[in-house]
C-alpha cells in the first residue's frame, strides 16, 4: 500500500508581503489517520510496515480485530487443534511493540458500518473513528453447506452484528457438534474431541479437510473423510495423484468415503435438550457416525462491510494491482477478502441532454 501523503503545508507567505512584516511559520502537516479493519497475519504485515511511520509522526495507526487474541499463524491452525503445536508456535507479530510505538490496536471489537461520506468507520459500541486512509483485511469465513438441519445465511448481505464474538454466527450457530476449523475457538472444540478419543467426520476432502484428516489421524482420533467427488482434491490432482492420496490417507487411518452426497444431520439431544450432531446422512442413505462434524467446505471473503458502504465486490472486494478499490480512493482491501482485478472499468458517459427544436 502506498504510504500517505501528507497535506501540503499551509500558511506560506506571498513574495510580495513587505519585509518589514515577519513570514508566517509554515504549519506542520497534519498526520494521516489509517484506520486498519481487521488483525490477522496480512493485517499484523501492514502494522510491521507502517511503524516507521507512525514513529515519525507522520500518521497515526488504528487497528480494529474482531478478535480477543492477537494475530495468529492460521496455517498452522489444524497442528494446533490436534495438539501438536502449542499456542506460542501461532504468534506471528508483536503488538506490545506495536503499542508502544503508538498504534491503537483494539481487540475483541468490530466495525459495524463505513461512512464514506465522513470519512468514518462505527465500532459495535457506536464509537465513530475517522480515517484518511481506510484498509481492509477482514478476511475470509468458512462457507457453510445446503444440509438439512444447519442454517445458512447469505452474510453477504446483512449487516454485521455489534458483537464481536458473533461475526459468523449470529442469528445461525452452528449446532454443537459442528464447527469450522478456521479460529482457536474452533481449534478448542476439536482439541477436546481429539483428546477425549472422540471420532470426527470431516466433511470435504480439500486441501485444509485432508491436511487436518491426517493431522487427527496422526494424533490417534479416529476420522472419517465424506467428499462428493471420486478422488479427494479433485480441483489440485487428475485421477491417478488423487487415488494415490486417497490410498495413503486410509493407510495412515483415515476412512476415506468417496462418491457421498452429504444432505442432512442426525442428531442427539443432550442433557440440557440442546441438540448435539450424532451423525451425517448422505443421500444415498447411508449414515457416517461421530461426535464431531468439521466443516471443510472452501471459505468465502468477508465482503459485506464493504458492500453496505457501496463499493464493488465481486469474489472479494475490488481492487487494482495498487491494491486500491475500484471505488473510493481512500480506501484499500488486502488479503483473503480482496480480489485483485487490473484496471477500473471505465466512468459511464455523462448523460447528454436532448437538442432543441431548430430554430
Amino acid at each position: 500500500m502506498p504510504e500517505p501523503i501528507p497535506a501540503a503545508p499551509v500558511g506560506s507567505v506571498p513574495a510580495a508581503v513587505p519585509a518589514a512584516v515577519p513570514a508566517a511559520v509554515p504549519a506542520s502537516p497534519a498526520p494521516s489517520r489509517i484506520v486498519l479493519v481487521g488483525y490477522g497475519p496480512v493485517g499484523a504485515r501492514l502494522v510491521e510496515e507502517l511503524l516507521p511511520v507512525v514513529r515519525a509522526g507522520l500518521a497515526t495507526l488504528t487497528v480494529v480485530g474482531a478478535e480477543s487474541a492477537d494475530a495468529y499463524n492460521r496455517v498452522l491452525i489444524a497442528d494446533y487443534a490436534v495438539g501438536r503445536s502449542d499456542r506460542d508456535t501461532l504468534e506471528v507479530t508483536d503488538t506490545d511493540a506495536a503499542r508502544a510505538a503508538g498504534v491503537d490496536i483494539r481487540t475483541g471489537e468490530i466495525v459495524t458500518r463505513i461512512n464514506r461520506v465522513r470519512r468514518t468507520v462505527t465500532l459495535g459500541d457506536g464509537t465513530d473513528l475517522g480515517y484518511d486512509r481506510l484498509v481492509l483485511a477482514t478476511g475470509a469465513r468458512a462457507n457453510v453447506p445446503t444440509l438439512d438441519g444447519v442454517t445458512r445465511l447469505r452474510r453477504t448481505l446483512m449487516r454485521p452484528p455489534t458483537d464481536a464474538g458473533a461475526l459468523d454466527t449470529a442469528d445461525a450457530p452452528l449446532p454443537r457438534g459442528v464447527t469450522a476449523l478456521r479460529d482457536l475457538d474452533d481449534a478448542a472444540t476439536v482439541l477436546e474431541t481429539v483428546r477425549s478419543g472422540g471420532r470426527i467426520v470431516v466433511l470435504g476432502a480439500g486441501v485444509l479437510g485432508m491436511e487436518f484428516a491426517l493431522a487427527a489421524a496422526q494424533a490417534g482420533s479416529d476420522v472419517c473423510v465424506v467428499y462428493h467427488a471420486d478422488i479427494p482434491l479433485n480441483r489440485n490432482l487428475d485421477r491417478g495423484g488423487g487415488t494415490v492420496l486417497a490410498r495413503s490417507a486410509r493407510r495412515a487411518g483415515v476412512t476415506m468415503v468417496s462418491h457421498a452426497r452429504a444432505e442432512s444431520i442426525l442428531f442427539t439431544v443432550d442433557a440440557d435438550g440442546h441438540d448435539r450432531f450424532d451423525a451425517l446422512i448422505c443421500a444415498d442413505g447411508k449414515q457416517i457416525p461421530g461426535d464431531l462434524l468439521v466443516l471443510s467446505c472452501g471459505i468465502g471473503a468477508r465482503t459485506e462491510l464493504a458492500g453496505l458502504a457501496g463499493l464493488s465486490v465481486s469474489t472479494g472486494i475490488l481492487v487494482d494491482e495498487s491494491l486500491r478499490s475500484w471505488t473510493d480512493p481512500a480506501v484499500f482491501a488486502i488479503g483473503d477478502c480482496a480480489h485483485v482485478a487490473p484496471g477500473r472499468p471505465p466512468a459511464p458517459p455523462r448523460p447528454r441532454l436532448p437538442e432543441g427544436p431548430p430554430a
